[in-house]
């Protein structure tokens, strides 16, 4: 299936088509010629992105990993103590890697217009694993760290009848809960994180859900200062690009069926942000998690 906006140059669908193509063929394994772990030349199983992800199950259990949200308080946090721990961002927080002085392990992408709007820069970003729902594929070229995912894509029947559901295998399929972060969550459990702590996540978007419906609007003059306060960054989006207005009662949803497969099996998810409006979740300070490490 093809899901590029409408808006998507048509100059560009052609290589988007092939870039598609090629995702799909290299999600699963194949047969074909490759070097073994000697350096040997032979044919052979040439294993896809499902089977490199399959081996990613519990990397990490039993650590504690942090989830990084876009949302303004992550510009007053003091990110520096990231810097050893398993951390997982999403969409422009790339941004701010070079004023960081490291880089997040995982970065994640679903959004059309997201995608669409970082795909001349997701290349570039280099030095940690990058992951995106298959039919993001169109919109920009992917490298040796670029890993496909399968996400469900959310129609009527999915966001009225079956949602939210919740993934314990990442490398299988993917749900969505209307925020970027719900995949996040699904990716740390399958990775075996525990605990997980949000930061970032804010969960509080203005007067956006008040003046628009869920969906997608364009940036304008008129709207960019309520823009502006939903993010790290003011300039995140520019006039012009195209946004997606959340659906909170959604998005509240999701977070509560996080928690609850997180406790059922015995793990736990934290709230460590500050200025944060999600309650789903147990809320910690942030500073004293280091503190208490050291």
């Amino acid at each position: 299936m093809i899901v590029w906006r409408k808006s998507f140059p048509r100059r560009k669908r052609p290589l988007g088509y092939l870039r598609l193509l090629r995702a799909r063929h290299l999600f699963y394994d194949r047969m074909g010629f490759r070097r073994d772990k000697d350096g040997r030349f032979g044919y052979g199983v040439i294993p896809g992105y499902q089977s490199a992800m399959w081996r990613w199950h519990n990397r990490y259990k039993g650590r504690r990993c942090f989830i990084l949200g876009n949302g303004p308080s992550l510009a007053t946090m003091d990110v520096g103590p990231l810097r050893k721990e398993i951390t997982i961002g999403s969409n422009g927080v790339y941004t701010q890697f070079d004023e960081w002085g490291f880089k997040l392990n995982y970065l994640l992408f679903e959004d059309l217009e997201q995608t669409e709007l970082r795909g001349p820069e997701i290349h570039k970003v280099k030095g940690v694993t990058k992951l995106a729902s298959l039919y993001n594929a169109y919109a920009f070229r992917a490298d040796e760290s670029t890993y496909f995912f399968n996400a469900r894509i959310g129609n009527k029947k999915y966001w009225n009848e079956m949602a939210p559901m919740f993934s314990t295998n990442f490398a299988d399929i993917v749900y969505l809960g209307s925020t970027v972060t719900y995949i996040a969550l699904q990716l740390a459990f399958y990775l075996g994180c525990d605990p997980v702590y949000l930061i970032g996540v804010d969960h509080n978007y203005g007067e956006l859900p008040k003046l628009f419906p869920p969906g997608k609007i364009t940036v304008t003059e008129e709207n960019y200062p309520l823009v502006q306060q939903c993010h790290f960054d003011k300039n995140y989006y520019k006039i012009g690009d195209q946004i997606g207005v959340p659906n909170v009662k959604l998005q509240d949803d999701a977070y509560a069926k996080a928690r609850e497969v997180f406790e059922a099996h015995g793990r736990h998810v934290y709230n460590a942000g500050v200025d944060s409006k999600l309650e789903a979740f147990e809320r910690c300070e942030y500073g004293p998690l280091f503190a208490k490490k050291s």
